[in-house]
């Protein structure tokens, strides 16, 4: 590879973009001019608003619910009424009849009942009911107006019965509360920007990064300009590293200027609420810290998108493409409103939450090098994996130069190759999946057992079953149901225990490294115990799922993506496997139970061999939980639901016998079947 040919292309591409005025509007001038206009006149308007609201006043209807009619009563009610009447813009009004009619067509604004009540020890005290919309502005200032002038009023009045009584007042503030914050105003906008800023960045990082991306590869197809670029000298690596690189400035300047007017544009802001920001001003160390953060995570949405733009046949479809990546981003960014979340080292491994996090920490200067590192490495890491996938599609004329890949379903019913494509099976996947959330949790909240049972049948099964039988496929080709050998079999069990023992390790390390929520816990634990019998709970929980979620995804789903190679297939279908059961603290578990069983299906070309460890797994699960109180498995457990971890040493041994005998039995059938192939 020339490094000089990828610069070549990287001049010619910015040079393009900056001949664009539009690319030029909308990358440097449109934020340098938006944010202030919209910052300062959000705040005219707010400001504006506010005092529009408050002169716009408030009828308010008062009625008297007294049970003690006596003179300090009638006093105490009288004050209550003209504190009330004092409030600016306020106007009092006895209780019409018709009070109900006019609250709601909104000629009242508020109805004050005051009521009175006797104590154990004789004390006459009040209470003010409020009648009011707490939905629109203007009911919460008449409400909280009211309630102010109450309280003040109150406070008074006790003071003065104090004074009566020849009692000090200052006994209601023998203790009092004052705050000494040793945060200063430059940590405290930091704190603000920090839960802002971020999910800002993110957007715009991936906003700009798409508009140029999409138009250097997805846009020259329409143009058909890419074809001179391809027959020039520079190879097809040489050429993606030059638009790789072109991406990554734009996005980055774009990032840069956004930040630099936001900035100005969030102090005038914060100015305008009173907080002092005096000498408060971005660290230069903090803005280089920044930076070079953002950097990775750059490379990372440039690497994304511009395989969605090589794979895409033109701008819409690019642009269709990359809305899944900009929601995603979107939500994943927003963790830094999440107050209770603290930025960790495992959190650190987490893309675009780790640089949101780190946002955050390095605002408030709270981070340490580890995090900062981990974020950095682990992000880089992505980035060249996304990178190389680029590269190879670029190197695919069949990806490259695509144009009639969206079969019909006519012509799909009389294909399979047309019908298993990568495409089909993730829109497969995102409706059994969006079935499963909204269907199969209703059903399950209102009965776990059945819904469990309901689920697996009627959301994971039957649908694949009907697929199938509607584009014509046969099932048990399709599914590789075929009965292996008894040789082949024979290892799947010892290869199912001893890798449950050590997935379920994989899980404690999580729990230990990253604590379960206790609810989760008990959650978890409840789907193990539930009041039946052991032969019924066997049937749901172990049978069930091993026959219904290997049909799904080592039977189904693997055959879209069995043309990228069985590696691949395992692999993808091993990922769908681990995001199905939508459980985020057990991913990698079961991402990596998804693997041993894909490579069991694929290398035994048969089903039920996946279908007996899935279900094995399954079975030791309830095993352990059921009796984990009894004294002959106490040796083997801590507490109820997690395994010594010694065991691992035997475990990883039998797993290795027993994955080497099984390659050596089935070592036949691959042969034949790459014969075939």
């Amino acid at each position: 590879m020339n490094f000089k040919k990828s610069l070549i292309v990287f001049r010619k591409e910015f040079s393009e973009l900056l001949r664009d005025r539009r690319t030029l509007f909308t990358t440097i001038i449109l934020p340098v001019i938006l944010y202030p206009l919209l910052f300062i006149g959000f705040s005219a308007i707010m400001s504006r608003q506010a005092g529009v609201i408050e002169k716009r006043g408030a009828t308010i209807a008062y009625t008297d619910s007294l049970n003690q009619r006596d003179a300090r009563s009638i006093a105490m009610r009288d004050s209550l009424l003209a504190k009330i009447k004092s409030l600016d813009y306020v106007t009092l009004i006895p209780c019409p009849k018709t009070v109900q009619q006019l609250y709601e067509e909104k000629e009242i604004q508020a109805v004050i009942t005051i009521s009175d009540s006797l104590t154990s020890s004789g004390l006459n005290t009040y209470k003010v009911y409020v009648q009011h919309d707490g939905s629109n502005e203007r009911g919460q200032m008449v409400f909280s107006k009211i309630k102010t002038a109450v309280k003040d009023l109150e406070k008074e009045i006790v003071k003065q019965r104090l004074v009566d009584d020849r009692i000090d007042p200052e006994i209601l503030s023998l203790v009092d509360v004052n705050p000494r914050d040793t945060s200063s105003s430059q940590k405290k906008i930091g704190m603000f920007l920090g839960m802002m800023m971020p999910y800002l960045v993110i957007l715009l990082l991936v906003t700009g990064a798409s508009t140029v991306a999409a138009d250097l590869v997805a846009g020259e197809k329409e143009r058909r300009t890419l074809e001179t670029l391809l027959v020039s000298s520079a190879s097809r690596q040489e050429i993606v590293i030059g638009k790789y690189l072109t991406i990554i400035t734009m996005s980055m300047i774009n990032v840069v200027i956004n930040l630099i007017s936001l900035s100005f544009s969030v102090r005038y802001l914060v100015a305008q609420t009173g907080l002092e920001t005096s000498g408060v001003k971005m660290p230069v160390s903090a803005f280089l810290i920044l930076l070079v953060a953002m950097l990775p995570l750059a490379t990372l949405f440039s690497a994304i998108l511009l395989s969605i733009s090589t794979f895409s046949r033109n701008m819409k479809e690019a642009r269709t493409y990359e809305q899944p990546i900009m929601m995603v981003s979107m939500m994943l960014g927003m963790v830094s409103f999440i107050p209770s979340i603290e930025f960790s080292n495992l959190l650190a491994m987490i893309p675009v939450i780790n640089i949101a996090l780190l946002f955050k920490a390095v605002m408030i200067n709270e981070y340490t090098l580890a995090q900062l590192l981990i974020t950095i490495f682990s992000t880089v890491l992505l980035d060249v994996v996304a990178i190389w996938i680029t590269v190879k599609l670029f190197a695919t004329e069949s990806v490259l130069f695509r144009t009639e890949d969206d079969a019909s379903l006519k012509s799909m019913r009389k294909s399979g190759k047309q019908f298993f494509t990568a495409q089909n099976g993730i829109i497969y996947f995102a409706l059994a999946l969006g079935a499963l959330y909204y269907l199969g949790g209703k059903w399950q909240g209102k009965d776990l057992m059945s819904g469990l049972l309901k689920t697996q049948l009627w959301i994971i099964l039957l649908p694949v079953l009907v697929t199938i039988r509607i584009f014509k496929q046969k099932p048990l080709e399709v599914l590789r149901l075929k009965l292996p050998k008894l040789k082949v079999i024979l290892p799947v069990p010892f290869i199912a225990l001893s890798a449950t023992v050590l997935v379920s390790m994989v899980a404690q390390l999580i729990n230990l490294i990253y604590p379960f929520p206790q609810e989760y816990m008990e959650q978890l634990g409840g789907l193990f115990k539930m009041d039946s019998r052991p032969w019924v709970l066997f049937l749901v929980v172990a049978l069930t799922p091993g026959i219904c979620e290997e049909v799904l995804f080592r039977g189904f789903l693997f055959r879209f993506f069995e043309r990228y190679g069985g590696t691949k297939a395992i692999i993808i279908s091993a990922a769908l496997f681990a995001v199905f059961h939508l459980d985020p603290f057990r991913l990698l578990p079961v991402f990596l139970l998804g693997l041993l069983l894909g490579y069991l299906t694929y290398r035994s070309r048969s089903l039920i061999s996946s279908m007996l460890s899935h279900t094995i797994n399954n079975a030791l699960a309830i095993f352990l939980v059921t009796y984990s109180s009894k004294p002959w498995l106490k040796p083997l457990m801590y507490g109820e639901d997690e395994i010594r971890y010694w065991l691992a040493i035997p475990a990883l041994l039998v797993l290795v016998f027993s994955l080497r005998w099984f390659h050596s039995v089935t070592k036949s059938d691959m042969e034949i079947s790459e014969c075939a192939e």
